[in-house]
């Protein structure tokens, strides 16, 4: 199925903060409503904790696309990142406040809270093994000439297991399995599905049957943490056939919110709603008043490819 391009929107790359960038990874946007003014959205930075550790400390940059077509580098002055308050070693997630103060020159979306895959809204749309999974991320043999160009990779949920999952380097975490190739620039995609819905049909006969479709509704399912590793006996033509095994390891949406919900980010943005005076860094002004759109306006841009989402909601 087509990709919206609002999703290449989402995602932008990052590199240390030297004369010639080199992307390490991807970070992308999202958007959390303000438990006191929902008209108010303040925007993040999600990438990978792998991804954030082998830059923090230190400045790093963000490539992302201006609207008039130019490339843009945001540099992150003395932004930190925050990363999951109680199970750091064990969930692969990095979270920092994001709203440059070039904001309406870039060509940017980003992914409101509200789209997140929860265990509830997994059960209420049945999302399971076999559906759709797409992600948008960094190619690190080309990223864009005249542009930043994401890379569209798309799978199917393989696993969704009750229990945890061994991973090297981070111990038993909470994750999904899918059917879709990673490679290292997409380490901090968003990952989306695309849930699977079944409609009763008559036949010629007048009985009834089932037809299975593809819906339209998108959720975010999580952040790609990476490829599982190929096992060290493989033999050099195992390892050329399996291709990184072709399983993609996802950190679940929830970790994500669980991370923007860090005790220190909550109240950094109860104060800077209040005060809306601190500027010391591009990204650490998130109390600014983002363009803010709805759930169904995120909804009615990646049902309609073509549809551009409006930079302010209707109040």
């Amino acid at each position: 199925m087509r990709i919206p391009h609002q999703i290449l929107k989402c995602v932008g790359f990052i590199s240390h903060d030297q004369s010639r960038p080199d992307y390490l990874g991807t970070v992308f946007i999202v958007g959390v409503r303000s438990e006191d003014d929902p008209t108010n959205t303040a925007l993040h930075l999600v990438t990978a904790r792998h991804v954030a550790e082998l830059i923090d400390p230190g400045p790093f940059v963000i490539a992302m696309n201006a609207k008039d077509g130019a490339k843009l580098l945001l540099k992150s002055g003395d932004a930190q990142w925050w990363y999951h308050p109680t199970e750091k070693a064990s969930v692969d997630v990095a979270v920092t406040p994001f709203c440059p103060q070039m904001f309406d020159d870039y060509d940017i979306e980003w992914i409101p809270d509200t789209v997140f895959a929860s265990d509830k809204s997994i059960q209420e749309y049945g999302v399971g093994l076999g559906d759709e999974v797409f992600t948008a991320g960094l190619f690190t043999e080309f990223w864009g000439t005249t542009r930043f160009e994401p890379l569209v990779r798309t799978g199917n949920i393989a696993m969704m297991p009750t229990g945890k999952i061994p991973i090297k380097g981070f111990g038993n975490v909470e994750a999904y399995l899918v059917e879709g190739r990673s490679i290292g620039g997409l380490s901090g995609s968003p990952v989306f599905v695309r849930h699977t819905v079944h409609m009763s049909v008559e036949g010629k006969k007048g009985e009834q049957t089932q037809m299975s479709g593809i819906s339209s509704r998108i959720q975010l399912l999580g952040l790609m943490h990476g490829h599982w590793d190929l096992p060290l006996t493989f033999t050099k033509t195992e390892q050329a056939e399996a291709v990184n095994m072709g399983v993609a390891i996802v950190v679940p949406a929830k970790k994500i919110l669980e991370t923007l919900y860090h005790p220190e980010l909550v109240q950094m943005r109860k104060t800077l709603e209040q005060k809306d005076t601190d500027r010391r860094s591009p990204v650490a002004d998130s109390a600014r008043k983002a363009p803010h759109f709805t759930r169904m306006d995120f909804e009615d841009a990646l049902k309609k490819a073509s549809r551009k989402i409006e930079s302010e909601a209707k109040k």
